[in-house]
């Protein structure tokens, strides 16, 4: 086992036994280790991981939400080791996106403007990497954000039919879905800058290695610095913007789910493919493209419902 590993649940382990967490069974995986954790009846699985670069890492395994994961989480936060500050401004725009994995729903990129003084604040609202939210709370959060820093929030959202335009003109000009990100995130950038011109940096979570936000926000002649960096959710104006994509970007899906009459499944994966068959039978293959990403592989698996039934022996 690693010993990074080791030292961690040195101090894990007693933490979770103090709080009545057991170890039900451990085992090896990929970068780390993981185990499966239970409470009264609760159970929940947790992989800790480590790489050079980002130390230890522990991530959650998906399921309902339960006082098991909420208590394990806070553990893990007590016990994550400090890392180096992403910057020293003392005022600054973070942005985030929301979309990117999901075939169905809207593309939406969002920014926040931050300084020194509401950082607190901030803190007190809970807010951090939506991913670790559930979505009752990224619903909470985000309509306390609109009521308290409307004017610090830009939000640039693409619902999927133009979206679908967009990416086919971009493709036949040799562009992809990161210069299209590119171009979200610096409108809504340009737009806080325009409303706070003493922002003294611009801070991205980073989605592509050619820095693409960057080198748009130059040719605009943005004069502050821009990082783009992983892992940047833990900065609070990227954890705010995070959490308004997240926030829209749930919002229009439950807007589809009412005007269609389908629950429309989150990323990829197989239950995506089905939904995606059930609206092509309900209303054409043709109108796919009013509710999902086209060009995503998942397409490829729609077939067009026959028409007739096919004759049969008798």
């Amino acid at each position: 086992m690693n010993k990074q590993i080791e030292h961690f649940l040195a101090h894990f382990l007693p933490e979770i036994a103090r709080i009545g967490i057991q170890v039900l069974s451990q085992r090896e995986i990929d970068y780390g280790l993981q185990l499966r954790l239970g409470r009264e009846g609760e159970q929940a699985t947790l992989n800790i991981y480590h790489s050079e670069k980002k130390g230890i890492s522990t991530v959650l395994g998906k399921g309902l939400p339960s006082q098991l994961k909420l208590d394990l989480e806070r553990v893990c936060e007590e016990l994550a080791e400090p890392r180096a500050p992403l910057h020293e401004w003392e005022s600054w725009i973070g942005s985030d996106e929301c979309g990117k994995g999901d075939y169905f729903g809207a593309l939406v990129v969002a920014a926040f403007a931050a300084d020194e003084a509401c950082l607190e604040e901030l803190r007190a609202l809970g807010v951090k990497d939506s991913k670790k939210l559930r979505d009752s709370q990224i619903k909470n959060i985000a309509l306390a954000l609109y009521e308290r820093f409307r004017s610090r929030i830009a939000c640039v959202m693409i619902k999927p039919l133009k979206y679908n335009e967009i990416i086919a003109d971009m493709q036949s000009r040799g562009q992809n879905l990161n210069d299209l990100l590119a171009w979200q995130h610096g409108t809504a950038i340009q737009k806080l800058l325009e409303a706070f011109p003493l922002t003294q940096g611009v801070l991205v979570d980073q989605f592509s290695n050619s820095r693409k936000v960057r080198s748009l926000l130059k040719a605009r002649k943005v004069s502050q610095p821009v990082e783009e960096r992983h892992d940047a959710e833990r900065d609070a104006a990227v954890a705010a913007a995070s959490i308004i994509a997240r926030y829209q970007f749930l919002q229009q899906r439950e807007s589809m789910n009412r005007a269609y009459g389908i629950k429309f499944p989150l990323g990829a994966g197989k239950s995506v493919l089905k939904a995606a068959q059930e609206f092509a039978d309900k209303f054409s293959l043709r109108r796919l493209a009013e509710v999902a990403k086209l060009h995503f592989v998942t397409s490829r698996g729609v077939r067009v419902k026959d028409i007739f039934d096919p004759p049969t022996d008798k």
